[in-house]
């Protein structure tokens, strides 16, 4: 294994079980090709089919609540 993936562990002891499930889903985008993760974040709205960063990610976007300001 990976020292990334060491770090990532999802079995290591004392963590909750949402940080068991983003150390699964991290560990597996790891092993994921490049085009397997740009699908992946089509999917998830981040980019656009044609690889462009949609609006709310990019760096030209208004900043939100949730996204500190440059």
């Amino acid at each position: 294994m990976s020292k990334a993936k060491d770090r990532l562990d999802p079995n290591a002891p004392g963590l909750d079980e949402m940080t068991r499930k983003r150390r699964r889903a991290l560990v597996s985008m790891q092993q994921m090709s490049t085009e397997e993760l740009l699908r992946l974040a089509v999917r998830a709205g981040i980019y656009t089919k044609k690889g462009k960063l949609k609006k709310p990610y990019r760096k030209d976007a208004e900043p939100s609540a949730s996204r500190p300001a440059d």
